[in-house]
């Protein structure tokens, strides 16, 4: 009984967090990543366990923004992405059994195939802020992806079969089922933040743009 407690404590955690990731305009005032308008700072959390698996919210940090909106979302995705490699775990083995018995072989072959044939994909949820981002971060440096949505959401009832089976196999084959998954020139580099190395950091490395080219994608 103890563990199933905690077990069950737990994954309401992760369905809190991952809600709260998914729809942040849902947050409190207290919540996972709150600008304050026109003050240019924003509020960040994280989770914490005390014994029994219980878990609550403590403020993590404030971060210094420019007053310019879109600064303070991408300030606040940046610091929301240490939480959700919290439950990356989690949400990997949600993967496969969300997914069910799909055909492993005509998704893979349809990733392959849709990657060598795209020099510029974006794996998406269209209600995602990482994903959302992600795409304008491309389109500013001109380029213009091909997204391919696998639904609203992650969340049940939201994804739909083939975008449960795409997440699940993106999963297999390289390790990754949260979204945005960016391939540039057939190479996977993660989602926005991180990844292999990731859109930001390649863009802060300054070398985005000369890969996007070398790639066919601008």
């Amino acid at each position: 009984e103890p563990m199933a407690t905690t077990s069950s404590s737990k994954m309401r955690l992760t369905l809190t967090l991952a809600l709260a990731l998914a729809f942040p305009s849902l947050a409190s005032p207290s919540g996972l990543a709150t600008a304050r308008r026109g003050t240019g700072s924003l509020t960040v959390i994280r989770p914490f366990y005390r014994s029994g698996g219980t878990g609550c919210f403590r403020r993590l940090a404030r971060v210094r923004a420019s007053s310019d909106e879109s600064d303070v979302v991408l300030q606040g995705l940046k610091a929301a992405n240490p939480i959700t490699g919290l439950i990356k775990p989690i949400m990997a083995e949600a993967a496969k059994i969300q997914a069910g018995n799909y055909d492993k072989t005509a998704t893979r072959t349809q990733i392959e195939k849709d990657i060598k044939e795209f020099p510029l994909i974006v794996y998406s949820y269209t209600l995602s802020p990482f994903c959302t981002k992600a795409v304008e971060v491309l389109k500013a440096e001109g380029a213009n992806p091909k997204v391919i949505e696998l639904g609203p959401e992650w969340l049940p009832g939201l994804i739909s079969n083939e975008g449960a089976a795409i997440r699940a196999q993106l999963g297999e084959m390289y390790g990754r089922t949260s979204m945005p998954h960016v391939f540039i020139g057939g190479e996977s580099i993660g989602g926005l933040v991180d990844g292999t190395p990731g859109l930001l950091p390649l863009k802060e490395q300054g070398i985005l743009s000369d890969k996007l080219k070398a790639a066919g994608a601008l």
